[in-house]
């Protein structure tokens, strides 16, 4: 019995300790979600290893960084990077409408291109 509670509460502990809140209002499609995470920009790396210029960004989720799909979203790379130049935090946590996809990364529309793969965020909306 007495484990049965240190066991219950143990549980409760590790599941409020999540950093990202998620909200689902009635309005919006099962797929999509209103969560409050920190986004990251990253250096690309090629095949090879090398590091190129370009940046990409990804929102944090507990241990896994979903790459931001921008040809996918509503929101552009420069709609997110006003929000982000807006706080002064070296944390940058946003609250943003998303929705979690599993495909290929660089590949957009009909440009069919040797693409990463994987999980994805599509962002619908900043907050």
């Amino acid at each position: 019995m007495k484990n049965a509670i240190y066991i219950v509460l143990l549980v409760s502990a590790l599941c409020s300790c999540s950093s990202t809140k998620v909200k689902h209002s009635e309005n919006q499609s099962k797929s999509q979600k209103t969560i409050t995470a920190p986004i990251v920009e990253k250096h690309f790396y090629n095949k090879v290893g090398e590091k190129m210029d370009q940046t990409e960004y990804y929102i944090q989720q507990s241990i896994q960084d979903y790459f931001i799909k921008f040809c996918e979203s509503k929101v552009t790379r420069e709609d997110l990077e006003t929000a982000l130049s807006k706080i002064e935090s070296p944390i940058k946590t946003l609250t943003v409408k998303v929705e979690f996809r599993e495909g290929l990364w660089d590949s957009c529309g009909e440009n069919e291109v040797q693409s990463r793969i994987g999980k994805y965020v599509v962002l619908h909306g900043i907050e």
